[in-house]
């Protein structure tokens, strides 16, 4: 049975107005999302993997401006109004940022600002619990994310925690109470690898458990072919390829997404890891055709001239790139 859409991105463009000019960090980005789904979005830092997240609810800088349709079940986020969006932020989205100290006030208590997420969370869907039933159910997010003596970290304020478990608090915060659609943006940067693993079991729990959908914003290619379904690869703001996890890592078509394999270490002792040589693309003054183009090998004049568009090259396996089939 086929699932129904959830969210779809059309040719979204995200400005930012800075001292130097005009910075045109996302161009025209499109993917879709299904009931249900795990999506990964993969790329060097400074790709617009966060910008993405922050357009997709609205929170964009004051400097920035964007362009394009973010479709959430039909309703278009850009042209909703502030009630609307902001009932939408408490009742179907949340988003884990990358730094959990941004995230969190220091100068209230754990328990208060995980309590104030929920209680608007239940208000908005016109529920009545009691603070005693607000604070079990942030109980249970404390200790579903795996934190020691939930009651103490509920009393604590946020200084007094180390980095790792401020992330952990930022995550319950955002599983705490049901919604359709969690934007996750690196997060296990501040944890170990047992509990980021641990971390990422639970989310991909509450996908199971509660159709949850979940957009994993990543620099790890591992976590990527573990924990999703399908993988979009942005480079320099654009959408370079995308498709089935499986698909994507057995045959690459775009030679960033080679690149980006090819940099993963190799246990079997067949040499080093490869870097990509060159920098990020300029934002300030990107080239016209293929943002990659000044760091590929394969590059040619079309390359130089016209911006490859996304073609499907195999089963729901799209890439943007005029040299894709060598």
């Amino acid at each position: 049975m086929n699932k129904e859409v959830l969210l779809e991105v059309k040719d979204l463009n995200v400005y930012y107005r800075v001292y130097e000019g005009l910075l045109h960090v996302l161009n025209d980005v499109s993917f879709s999302l299904v009931e249900g789904e795990r999506l990964g979005l993969v790329g060097e830092t400074g790709c617009g993997k966060t910008t993405t997240f922050r357009a997709l609810l609205r929170v964009l800088d004051s400097n920035a401006s964007s362009r394009g349709d973010i479709l959430y079940k039909g309703r278009n986020v850009n042209k909703m109004s502030q009630t609307e969006l902001l009932n939408t932020r408490r009742t179907e989205m949340s988003m884990i940022f990358q730094d959990p100290t941004s995230s969190l006030n220091p100068v209230f208590k754990v328990g208060e600002q995980i309590s104030s997420v929920i209680r608007a969370n239940l208000q908005a869907k016109g529920i009545n619990y009691s603070e005693n039933d607000i604070k079990n159910i942030a109980l249970k997010a404390l200790s579903d994310v795996l934190l020691p003596d939930p009651e103490r970290i509920f009393e604590s304020y946020p200084f007094q925690l180390s980095g790792g478990m401020r992330q952990r608090i930022c995550i319950a915060m955002s599983v705490a109470t049901e919604r359709k659609l969690l934007l996750a943006d690196e997060p296990g940067t501040s944890l170990d690898v047992t509990i980021q693993a641990q971390i990422l079991g639970l989310l991909n729990n509450l996908v199971k458990t509660t159709g949850m959908s979940v957009i994993l914003a990543t620099h790890s290619l591992g976590v990527v072919r573990e924990t999703t379904d399908r993988v979009c690869i942005m480079y320099g703001g654009e959408i370079v390829e995308i498709g089935p996890t499986r698909s994507l890592f057995a045959n690459p078509f775009h030679p960033y997404t080679r690149a980006l394999l090819a940099c993963v270490p190799k246990l079997t002792g067949e040499g080093i890891a490869e870097g990509i040589p060159g920098e990020m693309v300029s934002y300030l003054n990107p080239p016209k055709g293929c943002r990659f183009q000044p760091r590929c090998s394969f590059c040619n004049e079309d390359c130089n001239r016209t911006k490859p568009k996304l073609t499907l090259y195999e089963d729901d396996h799209y890439v943007a790139c005029h040299k894709a089939d060598l």
